[in-house]
């Protein structure tokens, strides 16, 4: 999986125009991010990559690029 990857698959599950996001973006500061979003990304990720995530992993990271490092790690 690439961060690239990942940004679509947080743009898709968040109903996002495509590179409309990037590394730098803190997650709970995207307009569309609400609990909704929140499950469906964690879905998405599941079902694209096998990496289940909890609420205390989303909390432990501050932007959608230390996300994508911690999906990166729990995919290898």
């Amino acid at each position: 999986m690439s961060t690239k990857r990942f940004l679509e698959l947080v743009e898709e599950g968040l109903g996002m125009p495509e590179g409309s996001t990037n590394e730098g973006d803190r997650f709970i500061d995207l307009e569309a991010w609400d609990s909704v979003g929140a499950l469906s990304v964690i879905a998405l990720l599941d079902e694209e990559f096998g990496v289940s995530l909890d609420a205390g992993a989303l909390q432990s990271c501050n932007t959608l690029g230390q996300l994508a490092g911690l999906v990166l790690k729990k995919a290898a």
